[in-house]
Formats: structure tokens, C-alpha cells, sequence
């Protein structure tokens, strides 16, 4: 059953690649103004629950709702409009300078041919808060991994949408720039009410900053709700095959994980 107050939903959704579905009959509820962690082993169907959510792959049999429309009803750039979908940048764009690939992002997104002065501001702002104001005119295909990654999401920030949907948002970053990060997409959703959904693979790093986790193992849910909900041993052992102790993060009061060892 729908609920009124979410704002992305999945309904006995499958969807994958040909005849292979990577996801099964899964049902989920995203509510509006939050951050979802999606987490799982590698091949649960991660990333592919992303691309479903975006409609960039298609669904197999189920629906994807945005604001209870079936995303099957909207064109492609009204979808374009509502869901940032955060991916790799093409080979063809390493030569584009940083601000230059955020600056081409906004334009497409509001379907405008130049960047205004104010739309100059608010991709200098977003440029400081994601690390980048130091490297913003070096080619892209001249940066780190790290600063790269930093690139692709404020290349997907700078459209401001309802919905960001993230695949793997902190991998390539040190500590200091996963904090920067999730800290950033705390605060969007506090000062713009966006609705966050991010496949991380730290789980201590998810149960910090996310209100819901999602946690995935062959394309279904094994378990999903609130941190100190989902990130329990016998959670852990089921999907991840480990054996594990949870305490309490003495600064934050989340779910802190300590592996053990594997479960054979």
C-alpha cells in the first residue's frame, strides 16, 4: 500500500538486464526530507535498485512511484528534473574543466544557454562546499579519484532536485572528505527538504547519517527501517556473512559495527 508521504516508492518491482533480474519482486517506501542507506555484499543489487528507482533500466513487472506517479507516466525530463542520478563522468568530458562540468550540468537542467551571475554563485558555493574551489578550472581527467568523485556529485548537486539518488558517493575519498560529503547531504536535506538514497558500503558511515537503511542480498530486502533496527548481528551475519558485535558509537549513539571474523 502507498503511502502519502513518501516521496519515491518501489511496488513489487523487478527490473535488471535482459533476462537476468537483478531485483525481485521488491517493495519499498521512501519517505520525503530523509537519507536512505542502501547497503548489501557485493552483487545484492545495489545499484541496479538505483537505476531502477531513476528509470534507467527498465522494470521487468512492479512500478516506481514519484509522488505516487508511476515514473512510466513521465517523460524523461520531468524525471530529469525530480531525480539526480549521480554517475560516472564520460571519458569525452575529462578535458572540461570542474567548473566547467558543473557550470554544463546546471545549464542542461534549467535549459538555459549561459551561466548568469548568480547562477556563477551558487556553483562557486557549491565548488567550496564540496572541496573543489582549489582544482576548479583543472581538467577533470587531471584530478584524483578522490577530487573526481568530489566532481560527479557537484555536477549532480547543482541541479537542486527532489530526489538525489548516489552510487557509492564516498568511495575514493579519504575520511576527512566521507565526513565533508555526508555532512553536505545532511544539510540538503535540512535546508531544501531533498530526499537522499545512497548505496554505502561503510556501514558504520550509513548508520551515522542515514534515517533508514536498506539493507539488500540477492535483489531483496532482507531488512529495513532504522539504524539500530537493521544493524544487528543477526542482520549482519544473514546478508553479510559475518560474525559481528554493534555497540553504541559513543559520539553519535548509532550503531557502531565491529567485525569479528567470517561465517563460513
Amino acid at each position: 500500500m502507498y503511502k502519502p508521504e513518501s516521496k519515491l516508492a518501489a511496488q513489487a518491482l523487478s527490473a535488471g538486464y535482459s533476462a537476468d533480474q537483478v531485483i525481485r519482486n521488491l517493495d519499498l517506501e521512501i519517505s520525503k526530507g530523509s537519507v536512505t542507506a542502501i547497503i548489501g555484499p557485493n552483487g545484492a543489487g545495489k545499484t541496479s535498485l538505483l537505476k531502477a528507482l531513476a528509470r534507467k533500466i527498465p522494470a521487468a513487472s512492479g512500478a516506481v512511484l514519484l509522488d505516487g506517479i508511476s515514473i512510466t507516466a513521465l517523460t524523461k525530463a520531468e524525471i530529469n528534473q525530480s531525480i539526480g542520478f549521480l554517475a560516472a563522468i564520460p571519458a569525452a568530458r575529462n578535458q572540461e574543466s570542474v567548473f566547467d562540468l558543473v557550470a554544463r550540468s546546471a545549464t542542461a537542467a534549467r535549459q538555459i544557454s549561459r551561466v548568469s551571475p548568480r547562477l556563477k554563485e551558487e556553483i562557486e558555493t557549491l565548488l567550496e562546499r564540496t572541496s573543489l574551489s582549489g582544482v576548479r578550472d583543472k581538467k577533470v581527467g587531471e584530478l584524483s579519484s578522490g577530487y573526481r568523485q568530489c566532481a560527479v556529485i557537484a555536477a549532480a548537486l547543482v541541479k537542486n532536485p527532489a530526489v538525489l539518488l548516489l552510487d557509492e558517493p564516498t568511495n575514493s575519498l579519504d575520511y576527512s572528505h566521507q565526513l565533508q560529503v555526508m555532512n553536505l547531504l545532511s544539510s540538503l536535506k535540512r535546508e531544501r527538504g531533498m530526499t537522499v538514497v545512497a548505496v554505502i558500503h561503510d556501514l558504520n558511515l550509513a548508520a551515522r547519517f542515514a534515517d533508514h537503511i536498506v539493507i539488500l542480498k540477492d535483489g531483496s530486502i532482507v531488512a529495513q527501517g532504522t539504524p539500530h533496527e537493521v544493524i544487528t548481528p543477526n542482520n549482519l551475519a544473514d546478508a553479510f556473512r559475518i560474525l559481528a558485535r554493534v555497540i553504541d558509537d559513543p559520539v553519535g549513539k548509532t550503531p557502531l559495527v565491529i567485525p569479528i571474523r567470517q561465517l563460513a
